[in-house]
C-alpha cells in the first residue's frame, strides 16, 4: 500500500485546489439535481445504463458488432460467445451497483462477489498468492493476496473516515495500489476501474444521470499515460498520481457540467407535454431522422413515449417511415421551423 499507505507525499498544487473548489461546489447541487429529476429516474438510469455497456464495449474492444452491441446495452438477450457472456456480467453489475449505490462497503466480500458476477460462466477468477518470508532454511509458505485486499479496504476505509485527505486523492491512490498489489489471477484493471466507480456512484453519485464510462472512453488514452506514470516511482513509495488525479477530478467536473445543461433544459421542459415537445424537436431535425436522434435530445423520455409521438404524426401525415426495424429512419414530410428572414430598416 505504497501509494494510499503514504498520502502525506502529496502537495496538492493551487490548480488543483481550485479545480477542487469547482468540483464540490458542483457536488452542492446533488440535492437539487436527485429532487428535480425524482419522477424520471427510472428513464435516467436506463439510458445512462444504456450508454455504460455500449461504452464498456468499446473500452474493452469486444469482438461485438456495433449493432449487437448496442441490442445488448438495450435488450434483455442472451450471449452467444464469451465477449458477449462478459457484457452482460458487466450489465449485471453496473445494475446492481445503481440500485444499491448508497449501501456499497468497503469490504472484501463486496469485491469478492464482484469478481464472480463477472467471470460468471467463464474462466474462475481466483486471488493470487505470494510467498511469505519465513526463518532461514524453512519452506516460503504461499498464503492467499485477500490479505492485501482486506488491509487495502481497511486503509481506505479509514483514511475516508478521518477525513484526512481529500476524496478523489484517496480513490486514485487506491487504484494504483490495487493494480500494484495483483490481487486476482486476471481482470485486476477492470476491477479496480469498477471499484472506482462504485466509489465515484456512492459519494458523488452524478453518475445515476450521466455515463461514467462513456467519459473514461473519451480520456482513455490519457488516463493510460498517467497510470504509467503514476506507477513510475511506486517501488519507491513516491507514487506519482497527481496527473491521474488531475484527470478523474476533470472527468467528474464535465460529468457536473453534462448534468447540470441537462437539468437547465428539463427545468424548462418538465411542465410542457412531452409528446408535444418531441414533436417541436423533430420539426426543428433537417428532414430525415432516427428514433437514436430523438433519444440524444431527451434521454428521459421512455421509448413507448417515442413511439407514441411518432405513431401519432405518422397517422397526422406529418412524418413517413423510411424502412423498418430497429435502425428505420423517419422522414419529415411537412416544412420544419425555420427562421424567417426580414430586412430592417431603421430609419422607417
Amino acid at each position: 500500500m505504497k501509494a494510499l499507505g503514504n498520502m502525506e507525499r502529496i502537495q496538492i498544487t493551487n490548480e488543483v485546489i481550485a479545480l477542487l473548489l469547482s468540483l464540490y461546489e458542483s457536488k452542492g447541487k446533488s440535492f437539487y439535481y436527485d429532487e428535480l429529476f425524482s419522477r424520471d429516474l427510472n428513464s435516467f438510469q436506463k439510458n445512462v445504463l444504456e450508454n455504460d455497456i455500449y461504452a464498456l464495449g468499446k473500452l474493452l474492444s469486444l469482438g461485438i458488432t456495433d449493432a449487437r452491441l448496442k441490442a445488448l446495452a438495450k435488450k434483455n438477450l442472451s450471449a452467444k460467445n464469451n465477449d458477449e457472456t462478459l457484457l452482460l456480467n458487466l450489465k449485471k453489475i453496473l445494475i446492481t451497483l445503481q440500485k444499491y449505490s448508497e449501501d456499497f462497503e468497503l469490504l472484501s466480500n463486496e469485491i469478492i462477489d464482484m469478481s464472480k458476477y463477472l467471470c460468471a460462466n467463464l474462466e474462475p477468477i481466483v486471488f493470487n498468492t505470494f510467498e511469505e518470508i519465513t526463518l532461514i532454511g524453512e519452506r516460503a509458505k504461499k498464503t492467499s493476496k485477500r490479505v492485501y485486499l482486506d488491509e487495502l479496504l481497511t486503509l481506505l476505509s479509514k483514511q475516508i473516515h478521518k477525513n484526512s485527505f481529500e476524496l478523489t486523492q484517496l480513490i486514485v491512490n487506491f487504484y494504483v495500489d490495487f493494480l500494484e498489489l495483483d490481487i486476482f489471477s486476471s481482470k485486476n484493471d477492470l476491477l479496480g476501474l469498477l471499484i472506482v466507480y462504485a466509489l465515484l456512484l456512492k459519494h458523488f453519485g452524478i453518475f445515476k444521470y450521466t455515463s461514467f464510462f462513456e467519459s473514461f472512453v473519451e480520456i482513455k488514452n490519457e488516463w493510460h499515460a498517467a497510470l504509467i506514470q503514476a506507477r513510475h516511482l511506486y517501488a519507491s513509495g513516491f507514487a506519482q498520481t497527481d496527473f491521474l488525479s488531475r484527470l478523474l477530478i476533470t472527468l467528474l467536473m464535465d460529468a457536473y457540467k453534462k448534468v447540470n445543461d441537462i437539468a437547465y433544459a428539463y427545468e424548462f421542459e418538465k411542465d410542457l407535454n412531452k409528446s408535444d415537445n418531441i414533436e417541436n424537436t423533430i420539426m426543428k431535425f433537417d428532414g430525415i431522422f432516427s428514433k437514436e436522434d430523438i433519444r440524444t435530445q431527451h434521454p428521459n423520455v421512455s421509448d413507448a413515449t417515442i413511439d407514441r409521438t411518432l405513431k401519432r404524426l405518422r397517422d397526422n401525415n406529418i412524418i413517413r417511415p423510411l424502412g423498418k426495424g430497429r435502425s428505420s429512419k423517419w422522414q419529415r414530410i411537412v416544412e420544419g421551423h425555420q427562421k424567417k428572414v426580414y430586412q430592417i430598416n431603421i430609419f422607417d
